[in-house]
């Protein structure tokens, strides 16, 4: 009615409607209301818990009783849920009777009842959040664990920390302050969030949040608003999802093409390109946005010159945001500020086969950098006046040189800064827009030879003089960034009001920079590949071998402490012998190279350039040399990986080039594995064209069965293949997400043996090889003798054009230089060099983790993923203006940047991470048993197929029955099929809890190579470290409806899978370096082939063929079609290497989220006969070629196909069997009628 005020209905997620259904419809998938409606109801049980516990405590029923977690995983089978037995958590020493827990948390009343047997297989164990902080904290008992406050701490600090109970992985979060942390971010986090599984696709997503009628900032419609959104949010190149998209919102029947046509899409764009709240031009703005400041260097021309003198030079426009503004922009953030940690806290490890609580490393927040940075600031005497909580916020920078084009040289040069209070798993995803641009840095333009070329003649001022410039440039740049609010921000703080409504004053701190060697030479202004090559020690070049020797690992635990001390570069002698460098060369006109600048800085290697952020940030305590962190990506998968591949190349070629070939090959027999994580190598892998990162770590994790048997010599072989095992075990553990002291420790040892093998290998198998370099070496060497020769060539010309008075002489110098190499180019010896600046650095990747956490937080490669972000807007712009134009786009999307509302469909359990797996629900595949066993009759696969079905049935329903009230144990002859059918399946699904407590999936195919399977062993013998898993190829995915004789009217679907088992050869370990070999059992055996239950398999593993030991019957058909025994090996390696789970999964008991092997005497148990161990094989199924990278995505379309996984080929001539009899008696018995069933044809 008019007159009435409009209701406004106003959701948690500060959404707001006018339309009750509206806003109905909003809530069913606001993410946000979900979430804090969880929390609050979790926080609710407890508070209810406790008023239980009060209650109980004072009527006097107060008795032991275990806070047993209940991790509950829906299944898709019956028995969906599983408790895991004997975890028991620490809370307090008061109990209570189970009467008074949650219905959820009591016990069993069936004592002594044991569990199923395929309970006891494997427990899959969900990823769980952090226990909610107690209201009160836990008092402290004698021998408790390692106070958060190290031990240098102020006295002044005598609150007891505040520990949270430990959860069902052992997991300990202990805090700074004794109180209850005003902000967990961790309370927001689902099971979703820790998830690699693909939970949705682009569809289920919104395309935009909507906000109320006449609001659509700066959009004059509805209609133009989601246009606009789509062309800058949907990425530069446009995809066949991105084309349906916009399908999406011109179909849609609110689109009006009236309101399109008379939108000003230019005033719009310029706009949102400008600075937020800019009311003139775009640039004036002083407090937000991007600003664009001169440059401007001193540039020295020494005596040696016409005209000595120092003179400045604008260099460049520098376009760059305010760090201030960047932090406050951070924090204003709702959606961010959900995730965001104000307080750090310990991370501790205590679970019950371990004698002692151990600290975890991983995120920024949980390591020691962090918490001595926050204990310092505690510490720190408060602004007068002020009493709000103190907050630091931890950046951390990125920058790198990237070409913006595949031809040409258009180059950009993004500084990136992330903040070290969100966590890496989401930090590192592109997709989550974590990362600031705060600014693009210049070089040096050309004009700056024009300028050089007026104070000296024409001469120009030498590279030297050149690189001095660049370096000043480089630093003058950051002086900008580090500007004079900044600064104060540094000291003093910012006080910002957060989302939460709490004030907070944060204090910004730098605790990373990540960039390769030649930037972090800028960063540190040392010397490129000098003296001392280090940017954190002053080793010298000729000891850059010595990792893992005593005396550099007595100077490494000096660096380790804080990284300082004796033999580490120190700002104070840095900061002195250039500033005496820096007179000499500005005051008395020496050259930047000359004799006395050298004397003074030659030694350790430093440059006659002040260092920026050691000058503007040292008197806070900021140490550069620290903050110049590992960089795994080109220190070892670019770098001393690359540098072992090629060598072994070279040897393998002065071998016999065919053994070339024959790498190659072997490579192109590998197979892949999950969706991205192995992928097909190419045709060529030796040439090493157009590969990434990534594919040399996919050439260094398979290269163990590669490279075996490749070198004649047996000794030789065995050296590479145990340097290769080193080498891959180091690099699994370097690059691991969650660290614990124990896998430290390792790790430690691993860095001392792969220096060692080194060596060993350097001694004893290069010099038997006469090695050459190889022919992508020569083409290399010969396109940069072309570039240097025409380089030259061009500077002759330059001045001949300047100096020459005849004309015409500029056309006589000749276009082609006189000395570019026409000829095939000799081939040069080369030698094995390990003294490399890059296996230096491999020493400091223990001490550096102990200090910032895992590498993956800080590694180059979120900055490399990143560059493909200003990559595709260089294809908006118009190429001239494009570093403005960049930022404008920057501005656009930053705007339009909105959380996105997720719609998950409860019924799409093939993404749900809480079930263990997933079979499709479709029965569209089909066979009649007699059908199906006529199709595969003599098929060794197929023997006795009925009754050990039967028999694997009934040992499961008797398992699941065995707990009050007891029904009659099922028969084989009481076990009956609705409609006699068996139902096919192409995919099954295994979802599994990793090492670092994360979930994650894999897809088995059996008409694939992703058709292997790892299961715990069930006989392993107690404290046996060997033979932990068995491994098993999967042949066929299939279900059935089983009905009970006894009860005719309910069937209940069993699903199983039909395997093919492997057997062990040679067990994995990490003692003698050797990789598990695995065999097929001969299709005879009884034991070769079996059925098992989907709820005991672990997960998928990767199996690698023996290739030095040849394949069986190669080129013959085969004797099953169902085993594809046609292309079997003689032996197979299981390879421990895939992936990081797969190393802690061989690391028994030290991966954090693998509960099973969490037991003081692990034993597990096997419902199916099987052998003791086996392993996968690796079929050659050609046709799977082009789909395997979308295998993990495909829904119940791909169990449409009528391929139901067997050919139709008969080698043995069957009789009547013991299966026939028994499926003529279930035919029987379910058509009890006058009809003649033909059980023979």
């Amino acid at each position: 009615m008019a007159g009435l005020p409009e209701t406004v209905f106003k959701c948690t997620c500060t959404r707001e409607f006018t339309q009750a259904s509206a806003y109905t419809k909003h809530q069913h998938s606001c993410t946000k209301g979900k979430k804090q409606l969880f929390s609050a109801l979790s926080k609710a049980k407890d508070l209810l818990g406790l008023v239980k516990w009060s209650r109980l405590s004072t009527t006097g029923h107060k008795q032991d009783v275990c806070a047993h977690t209940a991790s509950s995983s829906s299944q898709v089978r019956s028995d969906a849920q599983i408790l895991p037995p004997d975890i028991r958590l620490e809370t307090s020493s008061t109990c209570i009777e189970d009467d008074g827990l949650p219905l959820a948390q009591r016990r069993s009343r069936h004592v002594g009842v044991p569990m199923p047997l395929r309970f006891k297989q494997y427990e899959d164990v969900l990823p769980q959040p952090p226990s909610v902080p107690s209201y009160t904290p836990r008092q402290p008992e004698t021998g408790s664990p390692t106070n958060i406050v190290p031990a240098r701490a102020s006295s002044s600090v005598q609150a007891t920390p505040f520990r949270t109970s430990r959860n069902i992985f052992g997991l300990v979060h202990q805090f700074f302050s004794s109180v209850l942390p005003s902000h967990d971010p961790e309370e927001a986090i689902t099971l979703q969030d820790i998830s690699y599984i693909p939970t949705l696709t682009a569809e289920d997503s919104d395309t935009v949040a909507i906000p109320l009628d006449n609001s659509f900032h700066l959009y004059p419609n509805e209609s133009s608003f989601k246009l606009g959104h789509w062309y800058w949010n949907g990425g530069a190149q446009k995809s066949q999802q991105s084309f349906k998209e916009l399908l999406d919102i011109i179909g849609h029947p609110d689109y009006d093409p009236d309101d399109v046509r008379h939108t000003h899409w230019d005033k719009i764009n310029s706009q949102l390109g400008a600075s937020v709240g800019d009311e003139g031009e775009e640039w004036e703005d002083e407090d937000a946005g991007w600003h664009k400041t001169q440059v401007t260097i001193d540039v020295p021309f020494c005596r040696t010159t016409a005209q000595p003198d120092i003179c400045p030079y604008i260099a460049a426009d520098l376009y760059h945001w305010s760090l201030v503004s960047v932090i406050w922009e951070k924090l204003a953030s709702a959606h961010d500020n959900e995730y965001f940690h104000y307080e750090p806290y310990q991370l501790c490890w205590c679970p019950p086969h371990l004698p002692h609580e151990v600290n975890i490393q991983g995120e920024l927040y949980t390591s020691p950098a962090f918490l001595d940075a926050h204990r310092e600031l505690q510490e720190l005497p408060g602004e007068a006046g002020c009493e709000l909580p103190r907050v630091v916020a931890a950046l951390m920078f990125w920058s790198d040189a990237t070409q913006l084009t595949t031809f040409g040289n258009v180059k950009l040069w993004p500084v990136y800064m992330y903040f070290g209070n969100e966590s890496k798993y989401r930090r590192c995803k592109p997709s989550c827009n974590l990362g600031n641009y705060v600014a693009y840095f210049q070089k040096l333009l050309d004009s700056f030879k024009d300028f050089a070329g007026i104070y000296t003649e024409g001469k120009g001022v030498g590279h030297e003089c050149t690189t001095h410039c660049h370096r000043e440039l480089f630093q003058a740049q950051w002086k900008i960034l580090l500007d004079d609010k900044f600064l104060e921000a540094y000291e003093h703080g910012i006080v910002i009001l957060c989302c939460d409504g709490i004030k907070r004053r944060f204090y910004p701190r730098i605790f990373t920079y990540s960039a390769d060697y030649p930037e972090k030479v800028l960063v540190a202004t040392i010397r490129q590949l000098g003296g001392c090559p280090c940017s954190r020690c002053l080793i010298p070049t000729n000891r850059l071998h010595c990792l893992g020797m005593a005396h550099d690992r007595a100077q490494l635990r000096k660096r380790s402490v804080v990284i300082m001390g004796y033999d580490t570069r120190s700002d104070v002698t840095r900061s002195q012998l250039v500033i005496t460098a820096c007179r000499q060369i500005y005051e008395k006109h020496y050259g930047v190279d000359s004799t006395v600048v050298e004397a003074l800085l030659k030694p350790e290697s430093w440059v006659p350039t002040p260092n920026i952020l050691s000058d503007r940030l040292g008197r806070f305590g900021f140490n550069v040399f620290i903050a110049l962190v590992v960089d795994l990506l080109h220190e070892f998968e670019l770098g001393v990986w690359c540098m072992l591949l090629v060598h072994l190349l070279r040897i393998l070629t002065s071998i016999n080039k065919d053994l070339v070939h024959e790498l190659d090959k072997r490579y192109r027999q590998v197979p892949p594995f999950g969706p991205a994580t192995i992928r097909r190598f190419s045709s060529n892998t030796s040439d090493m064209s157009n590969m990434a990162a990534r594919n040399f770590e996919d050439l260094l994790q398979c290269s163990i069965p590669v490279f075996d048997g490749l070198i004649p010599d047996d000794n030789h072989n065995k050296i590479v293949i145990e340097l290769l095992f080193i080498m891959s075990h180091w690099h699994g553990l370097a690059k691991l997400h969650m660290h614990s002291d124990l896998t430290l420790s390792i790790l430690d040892q691993q860095t001392t043996d792969l220096r060692a093998q080194f060596r060993l290998f350097k001694d004893q198998v290069c010099p038997s090889y006469q090695t050459q370099e190889l022919d992508r070496e020569v083409g290399a060497r010969s396109r940069q003798q072309v570039k240097e020769a025409a380089k030259r060539a061009e500077t002759v010309t330059g001045r001949a054009r300047k100096g020459a008075s005849i004309k015409g002489k500029e056309k006589a110098t000749p276009e082609q230089p006189p000395d570019a190499p026409e000829l095939k180019q000799p081939r040069r010896k080369k030698s094995f060099n390990f003294s490399t600046y890059k296996f230096h650095v491999l020493g400091d990747y223990v001490a550096s983790i102990r200090h910032f956490g895992t590498t993956d937080s800080y590694s180059t490669e979120p900055g490399e993923l990143e560059h493909r972000t200003p990559k595709g807007r260089y294809r908006r712009t118009d190429r001239r203006v494009f570093v403005r134009q960049l930022t404008q786009i920057e501005r656009r999307i930053k705007q339009r940047q909105r959380p996105q509302t997720i719609h998950t469909d409860p019924s799409d359990i093939a993404s749900d991470p809480k079930v263990h797996h997933h079979i499709g629900q479709s029965e569209k595949l089909f066979d009649e048993f007699g059908q199906y066993l006529r199709k595969h009759a003599g098929d060794p696969a197929i023997k006795d197929f009925l009754p050990q079905l039967k028999e694997h049935i009934v040992c499961r329903l008797r398992s699941e029955i065995a707990e009050p009230p007891m029904e009659s144990p099922p028969e084989q002859h009481n076990i009956l099929f609705r409609r006699n059918q068996i139902y096919h399946h192409n995919l099954a699904r295994f979802n599994y809890t990793t090492y670092d407590v994360r979930r994650a999936q894999d897809v088995v195919n059996p008409r694939t190579p992703h058709c292997n399977i790892m299961l715990l062993k069930h006989d392993r013998i107690d404290g046996e470290r060997e033979d932990n898993y068995l491994y098993a190829k999967v042949i066929g995915i299939h279900h059935v409806n089983v009905v009970l004789s006894a009860n005719m009217h309910e069937s209940r679907r069993i699903e199983f899978l039909l395997v093919r088992w492997y057997e062990s050869v040679q067990s994995h370990t990490w003692d003698t370096g050797g990789l598990g070999r695995v065999h097929f059992r001969p299709l005879q055996s009884p034991m070769a082939f079996g059925f098992i239950d989907p709820g005991v398999v672990l997960r998928g593993c990767h199996v690698i063929p023996a290739f030095s030991r040849d394949q069986h019957n190669p080129g013959e058909r085969g004797i099953s079609p169902l085993a594809g025994d046609r292309y079997d090996w003689h032996e197979y390696y299981i390879n421990s290497f895939v992936d990081r789970d797969t190393v802690m999964r061989f690391h028994y008991g030290l991966g954090v989220g693998h509960v099973y092997s969490h037991q003081a005497n692990p034993s597990s148990t096997q419902d199916t006969p099987c052998p003791i161990a086996q392993t996968p094989t690796q079929t050659e199924d050609e046709d799977l070629d082009n789909g395997e990278r979308n295998e993990a995505f495909d829904d119940e379309e791909d169990e449409e196909d009528d391929h139901v996984g067997a050919e139709e080929l008969n080698f043995f001539d069957w009789g009547l069997s013991a299966s026939t009899v028994s499926l003529s008696l279930a035919l029987d018995n379910m058509f009890p009628i006058d009809h003649t069933f033909d059980y023979e044809n």
